[in-house]
């Protein structure tokens, strides 16, 4: 079997003043071999190797041995195991290669690129990296964990799962006492937005008052057990005593709450009067605009939607459509939604299908949520393999350079199916490979995420270089 983990990491200034890189790994227990130790005990045993490449030269290297936690027996092992590595760097846009192998086993180890920005402003205001927090406690003998004050055991999955009702963060601010003088006040402020709209959920705000020093912390609790399902960013944002913004971070993630029921208040109150929508006369056109807001509806809001349509109240149909606008543009919602709809015929235009509209295919919807592509690769005749397109997209909110897979197994329609990409959020697939060229390619290994080189294949470097 191939070892599980995850991997993530933060940018902090130690003391106020050096940089540095604070990695977080978590490895699935249940994912590695256990083995007899001296103690009598079975133990995981798993080779980390950590570089940091700037420009292509490597600044930061090392491998070393991390275990678990020992155990009785090496079947129900139901715990997972953890490491932090803290890194001083330079300024500069860095790339973090991490590879996993476990030392007990006799498969390939897992390898994972990621992009990351070092720089802290040293000439204003600034606030470190977001670090989710899965528990903590007071430091009563400072150790690796270790930070402002407190033991810190990092939550390294954006995903927070239906049995988590708390989200814990914790955050730095700097220069705010060089910058606003000694014995002045300013507000750390935070909330949690819907990621498509950038809408702020009224429940999930705060903030709290900062005497001005060389280093703050902030860490908060927030109840999200009526956050329903959806994708969301936690903003912090410092302001001084005019409200006046002075540094903001933010760090998105992915709640999963089925079940909650969905209240969007006071919608069948809003006017209509002298609005865009005042004039629409067709309950069936008006369905049509609504259905295709989908791609770019939180989940509340596509739960919501659901339901109007259901009910086809006419009235509250278009106070929905007027309330859906009004939260992304408030100046203008009519040129907002006429801009979209440009998107949407386009979208018609080339994705749909004879069963499908455009905007309710796989393309369709990547295309209106997140924009056209940076990179698009196109391939529907390569030997062996189902028609196929790659996207690649250079920045995605506060990610970089992410790809989508899309295949076309039945080879007639238009409709492509979204089969893998690495985008928060997005369905995940190791195996895509595999059902691309699945027209003479069988393997009974699940495990195995690569095929065997194909006469012709470019699968592998049309999703390494996109063009």
């Amino acid at each position: 079997q191939q070892v599980q983990a995850l991997f993530s990491h933060g940018v902090f200034l130690m003391g106020g003043k050096i940089l540095y890189v604070e990695t977080y790994l978590l490895v699935r227990g249940s994912s590695v071999k256990f083995h007899k130790n001296g103690n009598g005990k079975y133990q995981g045993k798993v080779e980390v190797t950590l570089t940091a490449s700037l420009n292509e030269s490597i600044k930061y290297a090392d491998k070393y041995i991390l275990l678990s936690q020992e155990a009785d027996d090496s079947i129900n092992v139901g715990f997972n195991f953890i490491d932090q590595q803290r890194i001083s760097l330079l300024p500069g846009n860095y790339d973090l290669d991490l590879q996993v192998r476990d030392v007990n086993g006799s498969v390939q180890g897992v390898q994972a690129t990621s992009e990351l920005e070092i720089q802290i402003p040293a000439d204003s205001v600034s606030l470190s990296s977001i670090q989710l927090v899965e528990s903590y406690t007071k430091t009563i003998k400072p150790g690796p964990l270790s930070k402002g004050g407190y033991d810190l055991i990092p939550h390294i999955s954006e995903f927070f799962g239906s049995d988590e009702n708390k989200l814990i963060f914790y955050n730095e601010s700097y220069n705010s006492l060089a910058k606003l003088g000694v014995g002045e006040k300013y507000l750390i402020k935070f909330h949690i937005e819907e990621l498509n709209s950038s809408r702020t959920i009224a429940q999930f705000t705060g903030f709290e008052k900062a005497n001005a020093a060389v280093v703050n912390v902030f860490m908060k609790e927030i109840d999200i057990s009526e956050l329903p399902n959806g994708a969301y960013r936690l903003v912090i944002e410092a302001r001084d005593r005019e409200n006046n913004l002075l540094a903001t971070k933010s760090q998105e993630f992915i709640r999963a709450n089925p079940g909650l029921a969905v209240n969007l208040d006071n919608i069948d109150l809003l006017a209509l009067e002298g609005t865009f929508t005042q004039g629409y006369k067709n309950p069936d056109s008006l369905a049509e605009h609504i259905k295709a807001l989908r791609p770019i509806a939180s989940e509340r809001e596509k739960q919501y939607a659901t339901n109007v349509l259901k009910d086809a109240d006419f009235q509250l149909m278009k106070q929905y459509f007027l309330s859906f606008w009004l939260n992304r543009a408030p100046s203008n919602p009519q040129e907002s939604w006429e801009r979209y709809r440009t998107e949407v015929v386009k979208v018609q235009s080339e994705f749909s299908s004879s069963i499908k509209r455009g905007y309710n295919t796989d393309r369709g919807r990547v295309y209106l949520q997140y924009g056209p592509p940076d990179n698009r690769t196109i391939s529907p005749y390569e030997p062996s393999a189902y028609p196929y397109e790659i996207w690649q997209y250079y920045k995605i909110n506060n990610q970089s350079n992410r790809r989508f897979v899309f295949y076309n197994p039945d080879l007639v329609t238009n409709d492509y199916a979204l089969i893998h990409s690495d985008a928060l959020g997005e369905i995940m697939n190791d195996q895509w490979q595999f059902l691309i060229l699945k027209r003479d390619t069988q393997t009974n290994d699940i495990d195995q995420d690569r095929v065997k080189s194909h006469f012709g294949s470019q699968i592998q470097q049309n999703f390494d270089t996109p063009r």
